[in-house]
């Protein structure tokens, strides 16, 4: 059973939270952020819901202090606003809310989205697991090209990173690397981090409900367009046609 956090300093609404929520998920509650980050010294969650206006620490304190912890940078968690805090929302979403939802919240909504989210996690671990570096499909494989893989796929998870980058995580120069590159894959470093994203776009559309845009935008694909036209000219098919057989 997945462990949810219940953040919030109403001592009735925690209460009716956690014995709805309680035959769907092992509950740990906080009735504020502090508590919540003492808990989260003891175990770590699976999901977090926080209200967002609560004493010593609110919901964005709580969330900011969250997202600046490694282990936690990947819990979902949702946000629960008062009517008319629309205007609140961007920030929050800025910090690394996942979702929201107004109070009163409907107790068959909250657990939907909770599932939703941690549905959605699971499948985007699909990116950062082991089979992903044998999972190109290349020619051949040695220490040099593991290497290149492991640094695409787990140090800078497909995105955000220079070639001289991976040269110097490597102990190589760019020269060096595009040699030895070329020579073991007979193609360049670009086109060889190209082909790695491709394949596991491939398989991720295949194999998960992600739409396509998060897709390409968690691959590093710098837009949709150059994405369709890599992924077109690769397999011969439009991701939209691969995503639909």
């Amino acid at each position: 059973m997945k462990k949810a956090l219940l953040v919030e300093d109403n001592r009735d609404l925690l209460e009716s939270m956690e014995m709805l929520l309680a035959g769907h998920f092992s509950i740990e509650i906080a009735e504020n952020g502090g508590e919540a980050m003492e808990l989260l010294g003891r175990s770590r969650p699976d999901i977090i819901v926080s209200d967002i206006m609560m004493p010593e620490m609110n919901g964005y304190e709580f969330l900011k202090k969250l997202r600046n912890m490694s282990e936690f940078k990947d819990v979902p968690v949702i946000l629960l606003t008062a009517l008319g805090q629309d205007e609140n929302l961007i920030g929050g979403y800025d910090l690394g809310a996942d979702d929201y939802l107004v109070k009163p919240v409907r107790a068959e909504v909250l657990i939907s989205r909770m599932n939703n989210l941690l549905r959605k996690q699971e499948q985007l671990r699909l990116l950062y697991t082991s089979d992903s570096e044998g999972n190109t499909d290349l020619p051949v494989k040695d220490p040099v090209l593991a290497m290149l893989d492991s640094l695409v796929i787990k140090k800078y998870k497909f995105k955000n990173f220079s070639i001289p980058q991976l040269a110097g995580d490597m102990g190589l120069s760019y020269v060096k690397l595009e040699s030895q590159v070329k020579q073991k894959a007979q193609m360049t470093p670009v086109k060889y981090i190209n082909e790695i994203k491709l394949k596991k776009a491939k398989e991720l559309l295949v194999e998960t409900d992600l739409p396509i845009k998060d897709i390409a935008f968690k691959l590093g694909f710098r837009s949709l367009s150059y994405f369709g036209k890599c992924y077109k000219a690769r397999f011969g098919v439009t991701p939209t046609d691969a995503k639909t057989h």
